[in-house]
């Protein structure tokens, strides 16, 4: 097992994963002779075939053991990392904010990515990984069995107490699963899979929150257009605890306009918006879709505290 010692050890080599991930196809080729031509062979030649993607095992930047499927999974095989510009800022946002013995709650966990981050980051905290897909959840569940501080639950974070409609996706598709009815309907890849509908239990994190006791707590919201009914949910906790969120937040040009209204739900609790920056630092950023639109943006991961976050700089 590749086991990562201390909080220094883990930046040093989320730095060496990101400058990987950022670097040429021929450098990445050349680092990996071997493992890279072999997912690529993968990618666009065997998968375009078979349309079924294969489990494999890789090693993230934190060092934990991670069940994941290809070809979504390339980037935590081949560089150790999500590489996509948001995603490795808000895993540096994390590794700079996350202290020993925190609370997590990880809304939208899929196979653990950021669960396991957190857990090698909160020591004797927790975290609580929220996954609604019955299939992600396997994934989840094997990823996070030997880590006591992780608590999976296989549930849909939402706003009544019953069962929630949840559409899911197979294969590189996982990553659109929602409880929005019509989503993608005007995706052309929705026409070429097979979308399964089911039924999940739902979870209030008012409950959660209150159950456990939890005055503090960092929340990742990654919902696919469920962000408004995830804090309708949790509106005693939203006013009364100590909390910092990161949700996905896509353009207004996107097909969901569940994100400009979570925004305002966390406006009138107080709630300011900042944008991650490459140091994991915070800016404020008061117009989310401005900053999308001068940043080339068609989403980002939004951070949200409450009155002025003393570690933000101001734009």
């Amino acid at each position: 097992m590749d086991t990562v010692n201390s909080r220094e050890e883990i930046w040093n080599r989320l730095l060496k994963a990101e400058a990987k991930a950022r670097s040429s196809k021929i450098s990445r080729w050349f680092k990996s002779p071997v493992l890279y031509p072999s997912l690529m062979f993968f990618n666009y030649g065997i998968y375009p075939m078979i349309r079924r993607g294969i489990y494999v095992i890789a090693y993230p930047f934190f060092g934990i053991r991670m069940r994941t499927l290809l070809p979504a999974g390339t980037d935590l095989l081949l560089n150790r990392i999500k590489s996509h510009d948001s995603e490795i800022r808000l895993a540096k946002f994390m590794c700079r904010h996350v202290q020993t013995g925190d609370v997590i709650i990880d809304i939208g966990a899929h196979y653990g990515y950021y669960s396991l981050l957190a857990a090698s980051l909160v020591g004797d905290g927790a975290v609580y990984s929220i996954e609604a897909s019955s299939t992600s959840f396997d994934v989840l569940k094997e990823n996070v069995a030997t880590h006591r501080s992780i608590h999976p639950l296989h549930r849909a974070a939402g706003e009544k107490k019953g069962k929630v409609v949840f559409y899911e996706y197979p294969g590189p598709y996982a990553e659109y699963n929602t409880t929005v009815e019509g989503a993608y309907e005007k995706q052309a890849w929705l026409k070429k899979i097979d979308q399964k509908i089911t039924t999940v239990p739902v979870i209030l994190l008012d409950s959660l929150i209150t159950e456990h006791g939890i005055q503090k707590a960092f929340i990742k919201i990654d919902v696919e257009g469920g962000e408004t009914a995830v804090l309708r949910g949790m509106t005693r906790s939203l006013a009364e605890c100590d909390l910092t969120i990161a949700m996905e937040y896509l353009s207004n040009t996107t097909e969901f306009a569940s994100h400009a209204n979570a925004v305002e739900i966390l406006k009138s609790f107080g709630y300011q918006s900042y944008a991650i920056d490459r140091n994991g630092g915070l800016q404020s950023t008061a117009n989310i879709d401005q900053y999308l639109v001068e940043n080339n943006l068609g989403s980002d991961n939004v951070v949200f505290v409450k009155d002025r976050c003393p570690e933000a700089t101001v734009e």
